[in-house]
């Protein structure tokens, strides 16, 4: 996310002199990834009493100021009419693209939607300690203070846990809930998968994914272990059948001792192997409900967070 460099009042001036007559400008602008604020924000003259327009010290991937369109009637969502309306609403299928369509689009385009279907939004830009910043959006709920949320997809990379022989899952990128603090890890979890904005539910699923991470590994490594025993088992269950060759009758006493004891010992490997295997299945059981319900990949953090700008 990238912010407009302005030179100058008198600039400033001609600016908002034109947008009276014209609304937002989309003027080409020189960028920079981290900028002080700019301050004053441009508001324009729009024919409905009801909307307003103003554009903010951002441009998007076109190299165009990003402009917000606020609805009078708006008002602050509670926090299952936010969730009913980012499940609805269409901004997280915009594919990402470098040079067509960034976050800082994203952002603009669900902020505009949101006011459009009467939910009050806002605007944020967030700078990291290391790298270029984002853009993403807040909502003020009623029933649950100030939510962020991030709908920019292909943006942040899924970090992902599969257990062994699982099927293929799609891997549909949801709008996610952002956890945004000054000084902290920049945090994100797909809608399925929170229900609370507070930073600590972040700090606790992550944890509680880490967790389940370990175990899978350890689930994994064991089933690669068991089936090599498998494997084994079933090796040498076929040398002894060769090895008695059908017969049902051993006569050389030696021989039936050898086989018998091969015969004992593959019963032994199989109650073992049988017993191995109905706990692993039940370990699965286990960790597929886990998954059920902190999902099959999370969000790598963008780094840790120096400045937060929010505009209404």
């Amino acid at each position: 996310m990238k912010k407009k460099t302005i030179v100058g009042s008198i600039a400033i001036a001609a600016i908002v002199a034109v947008a009276i007559f014209t609304g937002c400008i989309e003027e080409d602008v020189q960028t920079s990834t981290k900028l002080p604020k700019i301050p004053g924000l441009t508001e324009f003259f729009n024919p409905n009493p009801n909307v307003t327009e103003q554009t903010l010290p951002y441009v998007k991937a076109s190299g165009l100021r990003v402009c917000l369109v606020n609805y009078k009637n708006a008002t602050d969502p509670t926090w299952d009419e936010l969730i009913s309306f980012l499940e609805s609403d269409d901004t997280d299928e915009q594919p990402y693209i470098e040079d067509l369509f960034v976050c800082a689009d994203f952002a603009e385009m669900l902020h505009n939607n949101a006011e459009e279907s009467g939910i009050k939004a806002l605007y944020v830009g967030v700078d990291f300690v290391v790298g270029e910043g984002h853009a993403l959006n807040a909502f003020n709920t009623t029933d649950k203070g100030l939510v962020y949320v991030d709908c920019t997809r292909g943006f942040s990379t899924p970090i992902t846990a599969e257990l062994t022989d699982s099927e293929k899952r799609e891997e549909r990128e949801h709008d996610k809930i952002a956890y945004v603090v000054e000084g902290k890890e920049y945090g994100s979890i797909s809608i399925d998968k929170t229900t609370s904005s507070e930073y600590w539910f972040y700090e606790d699923y992550t944890k509680k994914w880490e967790d389940l991470e370990k175990h899978i590994d350890a689930y994994n490594r064991d089933v690669e272990e068991y089936n090599k025993a498998v494997k084994a088992y079933k090796r040498d269950g076929e040398a002894y059948e060769r090895a008695v060759g059908g017969r049902t009758y051993i006569s050389d006493p030696e021989e039936y001792e050898r086989l018998n004891k091969m015969y004992n010992e593959l019963k032994a490997r199989e109650n073992e192997l049988d017993t191995r295997g109905n706990e692993l299945d039940a370990r699965r059981e286990r960790l597929d409900e886990r998954q059920e319900d902190f999902g099959n990949y999370r969000w790598e953090s963008l780094g840790v967070v120096t400045n937060v700008e929010v505009y209404w």
